[in-house]
């Protein structure tokens, strides 16, 4: 894996780079330009890796084993927890701002120590 510097980028750069990196994959019309498109910023090897990752996402949407994920793109099942993860995290997200509102909406006591006293 690629060594990453642990210092970040600022915010305004952050936005610039998004905002020019969707700007080019608007762009783009078909494979052949995609794959010229990644060629030119990406490795052999990291194409590969994010291919995998996609056709990973692709078959656990189509209900298909781990076993068989990890034996038909060659890929640990760690890799594949990862992506599992990363597709239910937004289903997370929306289960837990439902949570957020319904705790708003009835507010319970806090209680202290053993129970015995109120929070004021």
């Amino acid at each position: 894996m690629v060594n990453i510097i642990k210092r970040g980028l600022t915010k305004e750069l952050d936005k610039k780079i998004l905002d020019n990196f969707l700007e080019r994959i608007k762009d783009i019309k078909n494979s052949k330009e995609l794959n010229d498109f990644l060629s030119k910023f990406l490795t052999a090897d990291e194409q590969i890796m994010i291919k995998k990752r996609l056709a990973i996402s692709i078959l656990l949407k189509e209900d298909k084993r781990k076993k068989h994920i990890s034996e038909i793109l060659d890929v640990s099942r760690s890799t594949i927890n990862f992506i599992q993860r990363g597709l239910k995290q937004k289903e997370t997200l929306i289960l837990k701002e439902d949570l957020q509102k319904r705790r708003k909406k009835h507010r319970t006591p806090i209680y202290m120590g053993k129970g015995r006293f109120l929070k004021i």
